[in-house]
């Protein structure tokens, strides 16, 4: 996994990238746990998406978000639930691995 750790690349995110090989992608790790929302504004792949608390337990998921085609776009991510960390990876990967809410990942 790539890391996003400052605003910059937080902002960035995987815009632009052409192919996601499987079992990577990019962690984004905030300061401070929030409903954060994603979109997908730049990406030419559909991803997904798993939001985790500070504790690194899912509590929410976006299968195959696929890129934005036309502005504004849309975004995705929990209304209420507070993440700590975002990890975007392959379309498919959710189901791959069978991840599921309140499942525990480690890094």
């Amino acid at each position: 996994m790539e890391v996003a750790q400052t605003n910059a690349d937080r902002q960035k995110g995987l815009m632009f990238r052409e192919h996601l090989s499987d079992g990577t992608g990019m962690l984004f790790i905030f300061a401070v746990a929030a409903p954060y929302r994603f979109w997908m504004k730049n990406c030419k792949l559909p991803l997904d998406i798993v939001w985790l608390n500070p504790r690194k337990q899912i509590v929410f998921m976006a299968q195959s978000v696929p890129p934005c085609k036309n502005d504004p776009c849309p975004d995705y991510g929990p209304k209420d639930q507070l993440a700590l960390y975002v990890i975007e990876t392959a379309s498919g990967t959710i189901k791959k691995e069978g991840l599921q809410i309140g499942a525990t990942v480690r890094f």
